[in-house]
């Protein structure tokens, strides 16, 4: 019996196509977010896309992740109020790795936030 994942888990990376429908126009690092049991079912994910642009780290829906963490070949800022939903065919490459779990729980919070859940 393989152990091979065939579907994205969440805390992975991955590199997306452009996110077109939130203004993007080029591909970018994504996390995934949404539960695994649905990601193993659906043929979406829900994700957060990163930026290597950290002038808006101090954004409370903003949260800064250091290079290497994940994967990220920079520092970066994964943009929660940018929450996306996408097919798992726009998954160009990846996973390269995976965000801690410290850093998944402050990417929830900021989600939180930028929904409105405090």
């Amino acid at each position: 019996m393989s152990n091979i994942v065939d579907f994205p888990r969440q805390r992975q990376v991955y590199l997306s196509k452009a996110l077109k429908q939130s203004g993007y126009t080029k591909k970018r690092p994504v996390v995934i977010v949404s539960l695994d049991i649905r990601n193993e079912y659906s043929s979406t994910v829900l994700v957060v896309p990163f930026s290597s642009d950290t002038s808006q780290a101090a954004n409370p829906s903003r949260v800064s992740i250091g290079k290497g963490e994940g994967g990220l070949n920079a520092d970066s800022v994964a943009m929660c109020d940018v929450l996306t939903n996408i097919e798992k065919r726009y998954l160009e490459r990846g996973p390269y790795g995976e965000i801690t779990a410290e850093s998944f729980t402050r990417i929830q919070r900021a989600i939180q936030i930028a929904i409105g859940i405090f």
